[in-house]
């Protein structure tokens, strides 16, 4: 029998967005946009866990979710450490990365990303590299091995704030892209 693997699905947020702060407590239909992106991941047939990992200086956003989510509070600027802590802290052996900016999400698709990277041999599986469905549904699956490796060999500011650039930028990670039948970019 083969055991099964944890997937954790990491979803990072904040409020101080430059652009539009405190967007992801906008209310749409009574719900606010991480209620609706948290209900969408909760379709997913494959994800165990889903935690919220915001910066440790986010008392507001950790308050409003403490209630009835996991979340975890890293480092601000260095979001592939609050990744790396994250997955650490619970188990995952397989981390699903998504962004609080994706209400939307498609569980689905997602499913369709995780079943590839179980049913083949790469590190890596993605839906933006390059993008070709409508922004917005944008996921990662990658295993916890990955996110170690990138977390101790990754120096740059940028590969350390964007999570997975130095996975896509580094030949040695075997990666796959999922692409739309039609770019909708």
């Amino acid at each position: 029998m083969v055991k099964k693997k944890k997937i954790i699905c990491i979803v990072q947020a904040r409020l101080n967005s430059e652009r539009f702060k405190n967007k992801i407590l906008k209310k749409v239909s009574g719900k606010t946009l991480i209620e609706i992106l948290l209900k969408q991941l909760s379709f997913s047939k494959y994800i165990d866990k889903v935690v919220v990992a915001i910066p440790k200086t986010d008392k507001k956003l950790f308050n409003f979710l403490k209630k009835k989510n996991e979340v975890f509070l890293g480092s601000e600027n260095d979001v592939l450490s609050r990744y790396y802590f994250a997955a650490k802290e619970y188990n995952a052996e397989i981390v699903v990365r998504v962004t609080g900016d994706c209400p939307l999400i498609d569980a689905n698709l997602i499913d369709k990303g995780i079943k590839k990277f179980l049913n083949s041999n790469y590190d890596y599986v993605s839906n933006i590299d390059p993008p070709t469905f409508p922004d917005g549904l944008d996921f990662e699956v990658f295993s916890f091995k990955t996110l170690k490796k990138t977390y101790e060999e990754s120096t740059l500011n940028t590969d350390r704030e964007h999570v997975t650039s130095y996975i896509l930028k580094n030949n040695e990670f075997r990666r796959l892209n999922i692409q739309n039948t039609r770019d909708l970019s």
